[in-house]
């Protein structure tokens, strides 16, 4: 069965070159910025390297706070918050050459049972049926030169100004079966399309004319177990755009309804045109 490019995998893990210490670098992409879910999947990955034992992503809160340089050398400070009985906390910061990119903040939680409810999946079209009609597919824009990159399909909504988008997305090469590269993964795309609901209120996209998107700051709360390798919907709602920045919100649910993830995101939304 093909897999992914290791060199792939080896990209999303910083090196560890200290105690709390990593150095990273960023895909070989025709942009002059670092993609977000990139920094996130490595921000997960250094902040796991120092965990005591093994334990699931709670949440990832990121704040965004320059930008960076895609050709040069990322280092990876991790901060020890707590190790508790269930739960460990990290923070990590990424700078480039003393100038901080982001600040990060980490949980991690023993599975455990508990009270258990979850909203239920919108009612969309399945994957394979929107294929079979000539799907709008979207390319990760910022990732369409990686050797792993997501396969995304545009569910479509009725009222092309409505602040929400519907996305369908699946790992195009088999990812391995292990829980932390599955939310490393799912991170590395959550960045790509989340800001599409914000974009369709005023009949925009990716390519249109004088736009400029950035990632502001992010967070995932993760609910339930990633399967990347399935298809998951990303159903994303935009509460409010104005004053140069936009807000949305999304769920992420896999094919058989299960919520699997919550996702919000304001970025940076302009437009010259």
């Amino acid at each position: 069965m093909k897999t992914a490019d290791s060199g792939f995998y080896n990209l999303l893990r910083p090196e560890q070159v200290g105690p709390l210490r990593f150095c990273g670098h960023s895909l070989p992409l025709d942009s002059p910025a670092i993609f977000g879910g990139q920094l996130m999947a490595q921000v997960l990955s250094t902040a796991a390297a120092t965990l005591l034992q093994p334990r699931a992503v709670h949440y990832l809160q990121m704040s965004f706070l320059a930008f960076g340089d895609p050709e040069a050398a990322l280092d990876f400070d991790v901060a020890i918050i707590r190790d508790g009985r269930t739960t460990s906390h990290r923070n990590v910061l990424v700078t480039q050459s003393s100038k901080t990119l982001l600040s990060a903040s980490v949980s991690f939680q023993d599975n455990m049972e508990g009270l258990s409810h979850a909203l239920a999946m919108p009612d969309v079209s399945d994957p394979e049926q929107l294929l079979e009609h000539s799907a709008n597919e979207l390319s990760l824009s910022a990732n369409q030169d990686a050797p792993f990159p997501f396969r995304i399909i545009n569910c479509g909504l009725a009222n092309k100004r409505s602040p929400e988008s519907r996305v369908w997305a699946i790992a195009r090469e088999p990812a391995p079966a292990d829980a932390l590269l599955q939310q490393m993964l799912f991170a590395f795309f959550s960045d790509a399309t989340i800001l599409q609901s914000a974009l369709q209120p005023h009949q925009l996209d990716w390519q249109s004319p004088g736009i400029a998107v950035a990632t502001m700051n992010h967070t995932i709360w993760f609910h339930r177990p990633i399967n990347v390798n399935d298809w998951i919907l990303l159903h994303s709602v935009s509460p409010s755009t104005g004053s140069g920045r936009a807000l949305s919100t999304a769920n992420a649910f896999s094919r058989g309804g299960s919520l699997l993830a919550s996702v919000a995101q304001e970025g940076i939304l302009r437009s010259s045109a």
